[in-house]
């Protein structure tokens, strides 16, 4: 029947009308569909109607191949592009805050701290040790003694750190005040000449011989300015206790010219000093003499023997000396 040209420009003709191409499936929705296109064709044979509806077979039309490839492209393309659209405005999107992080670091970028460099003078020997600063200020270290400060002084200030006993001749500097660091003991000067002492287990001294020097007491969370001293005036800070003295400004130098001052004190101090300096062992028999008061000035160089002649003559007492064993006795 579908040979016919009648039947076949007449079968197309329906399907323009109602929609276009017929597709078949394998499914109740299709066939319905189906037998409603042939119902109408049928409805426009009325000269053939009962012949033509015991011929007609079931026919089944597809759409050509190529189209069903050109939709599912299509399809594809569609939601290939909204991927990329959504990809492409999520990326933008999630990066803006990266992108402020970013440039907020940038804008503030965190600084780093450098770890400070420090130079350490230890002398080990007898005899004084001269070192002079960068900042022109000279430092005459004691024996056993040691000081350590940056390699470089900071633009506002001088800090030095001293263990043991020395004496400063420090440079002018008004912008940078020169604090030395002995514990919770500091002291400061804009430029002058002091010496400081602070040995284990001994007081903190500090004796002024030229300008002003400002000692302050920083322990804990606690800070105070104890005192402000001038030439000749010397302080003494132990167990919390400060004592004011006098020292001749001489007697001073003379330390830094590596020279031994006594002035009024009890041989049992003087004895204590040349135990450290000599490095001997001094036994006293007699010990009245321990409290005898004595002044007494000796070159640090003198050796042990004729110092201890000198020290016996001055306080009136005998002694012999075990060189061997370097041993003191005194009688």
């Amino acid at each position: 029947m579908m040979n016919k040209p009648d039947f076949s420009d007449l079968f197309g003709t329906v399907l323009d009308e109602q929609g276009g191409d017929l597709e078949m499936q394998l499914n109740e929705e299709a066939k319905g569909y189906a037998e409603e296109k042939l119902l109408l064709f049928y409805q426009q044979l009325p000269e053939h109607t009962s012949e033509i509806i015991e011929e007609v077979p079931v026919i089944t039309m597809r759409k050509p191949v190529w189209k069903k490839i050109l939709a599912y492209a299509a399809a594809v393309v569609a939601a290939a592009s909204g991927l990329l659209f959504w990809l492409s405005y999520s990326d933008k999107n999630s990066n803006i805050p990266v992108a402020q992080e970013l440039y907020k670091k940038n804008e503030h970028p965190a600084t780093v701290q450098m770890p400070v460099l420090y130079t350490e003078h230890f002398n080990p020997g007898k005899h004084r040790m001269k070192v002079k600063l960068a900042d022109g200020s000279t430092v005459t270290i004691g024996r056993k003694s040691r000081i350590k400060y940056p390699a470089g002084f900071a633009d506002n200030t001088r800090d030095v750190y001293l263990d043991g006993e020395a004496f400063f001749e420090v440079a002018k500097d008004a912008r940078r005040p020169f604090t030395v660091f002995t514990g919770d003991v500091h002291t400061e000067v804009l430029g002058t000449s002091f010496k400081v002492s602070a040995q284990p287990k001994s007081a903190v001294e500090v004796a002024v011989v030229t300008g002003k020097v400002r000692v302050s007491y920083h322990g804990g969370t606690m800070a105070s300015n104890m005192v402000t001293m001038l030439p000749g005036d010397k302080i003494s800070w132990k167990n919390s206790q400060l004592t004011r003295l006098k020292a001749n400004p001489k007697d001073i130098l003379a330390w830094k010219n590596e020279m031994m001052v006594f002035r009024k004190q009890s041989l049992s101090d003087i004895l204590d000093a040349f135990r450290d300096h000599y490095g001997v062992k001094i036994t006293v028999i007699n010990k009245g003499f321990l409290r005898e008061k004595i002044s007494l000035t000796l070159d640090e160089k003198m050796p042990l023997e004729k110092a201890m002649n000198v020290l016996a003559v001055t306080a009136g007492f005998d002694h012999s000396l075990d060189s061997l064993s370097r041993t003191v006795t005194i009688k």
